[in-house]
């Protein structure tokens, strides 16, 4: 029997084959037990199709167990956050494969604060699924169902109040919502700060025939060449489900997800006068030269929100501002999630006061990064970390190693390479940076082949 059904983000996969209607019922009724049998919760859902049959089957779950489920619609992940900040409910679910291919679907969930549920909880709802601990309430005490429509309205009135002053820019910004439901928020954002939004991407459609749903710069050549020809002077790219944030500089190149953690990380370092940066261990190295300069501290976690806003909570006084390399970007005072509006917000605020990307990130040392992933079976996991514990790490030399999640290997100064599982999809990802291209390329095609051996 399975024993472990959350990833590094939820619990994911195939609807009809790892998620069905039968299991979602499961995960309903369990988090129903896990709340106790009492209480209201918000649920949103993202545009995918199997979305659609596992939002009813979990409803159908949560609300056997007593709990009552306020149904936001199609929204971002990041409204559902909103919401419930807003009315101080008891959690939220949101139904979303996130960022993964459009026939893997998810379901996420959210504590009373707006963030994920933590590690400790998620072996608790394990536990009740497995053993099968969870209750279904007598007839007269099922729980009631009801619809809001204003999830949008709340999302957009939150973050222009969280960010805390007004702001304008009368430029263009161009942004690929990649058809997800951040295509009903993100373009009135830009047009709340009198700047004009150039859409691509913008119909929701669970099939994503734009792009894939991962913004990887692979994938973003479309909107870098809108960039630089409509003269914008920014561009950002959204994920599946509308909460991890790409930038592109006004000169069409991407900035990838800790080169832009660096500049908020400067930023917040500058205006607390130090603090502490969180962050998952496959992070670029330039955020550790930004700690150092600007008197900041590091906290490395696993890889997921999870795990980063554990830590966060468990931080919440030094913590001035936490991000993983995806593309979300965090602050306490708004919600624990990545939020592409918010963060759209502050990339504004630091332009205007400091100038274009380009000239912003020239100032930062010159890393190169390449990431890939080997597919793999689920179950083989355990087994391939072992092997690599054996035949790779006991005879490589290195200056240090960290087991936090895989195995982070130092090789020098400036050179690391991971080598972990990823916790949402069946793949073995490997990712390397350095300051030489053409070491790191050398490097990483020889663990491909070692990774390939052991696989």
């Amino acid at each position: 029997m399975k024993t472990k059904y959350f990833g590094t983000s939820g619990i994911r996969g195939i609807v009809e084959k790892d998620l069905t209607p039968e299991f979602a019922i499961k995960i309903g009724l369990s988090y129903s037990r896990f709340l106790e049998n009492n209480g209201n919760i918000a649920l949103g859902s993202d545009q995918r199709y199997g979305s659609r049959v596992i939002k009813h089957s979990i409803i159908s779950g949560l609300i056997l167990g007593g709990i009552n489920v306020i149904d936001l619609g199609i929204i971002p992940t990041p409204a559902l956050c909103h919401y419930i900040k807003e009315f101080k409910i008891d959690g939220g679910i949101m139904i979303t494969g996130s960022h993964t291919p459009p026939e893997i679907t998810g379901i996420m969930f959210f504590q009373n604060d707006t963030g994920e549920l933590r590690p400790k909880n998620e072996e608790k709802i394990e536990e009740i699924i497995i053993k099968e601990k969870y209750v279904r309430v007598p007839w007269n005490e099922i729980g009631k169902i009801e619809k809001d429509d204003n999830a949008i309205e709340i999302y957009i009135k939150n973050v222009l109040k969280n960010f805390g002053k007004k702001i304008s820019l009368n430029e263009k910004i161009a942004i690929d919502c990649c058809n997800s439901p951040q295509s009903y928020a993100l373009p009135r954002i830009i047009e709340e700060i009198n700047s004009i939004p150039i859409i691509l991407n913008g119909e929701i459609d669970g099939k994503f025939p734009g792009r894939d749903p991962y913004p990887r710069p692979e994938n973003l050549g479309e909107l870098c060449n809108i960039v630089k020809k409509e003269k914008a002077i920014l561009g950002l790219a959204c994920d599946g489900d509308g909460d991890r944030a790409i930038f592109i500089d006004e000169n069409g190149n991407v900035l990838w997800g800790d080169i832009t953690g660096a500049i908020f990380s400067e930023e917040e370092l500058k205006k607390h006068n130090g603090g502490t940066i969180v962050c998952p261990i496959n992070t670029s190295k330039i955020i550790e030269d930004i700690a150092n300069k600007f008197n900041g501290k590091i906290i490395f976690t696993k890889v997921g929100p999870p795990a980063i806003i554990e830590q966060v909570i468990n931080n919440i006084d030094k913590v001035v501002f936490a991000f993983e390399e995806t593309g979300k970007y965090i602050w306490k005072e708004n919600i624990l999630y990545g939020d592409p509006c918010y963060s759209l917000l502050k990339i504004i605020d630091i332009i205007n006061s400091k100038g274009y990307l380009s000239e912003i990130v020239k100032s930062y040392a010159k890393y190169y990064r390449k990431k890939i992933a080997l597919p793999i079976k689920e179950k083989d996991r355990k087994r391939i970390l072992n092997e690599i514990e054996k035949k790779i790490i006991k005879k490589t030399k290195y200056l240090k190693i960290d087991k936090l999640d895989g195995f982070k290997i130092y090789l020098n100064e400036d050179t690391w390479i991971l080598l972990r599982p990823s916790g949402t999809e069946p793949v073995f990802r490997i990712y390397i940076e350095g300051k030489d291209e053409k070491e790191i390329e050398k490097i990483l095609e020889e663990y491909i082949e070692k990774i390939k051996r052991i696989i």
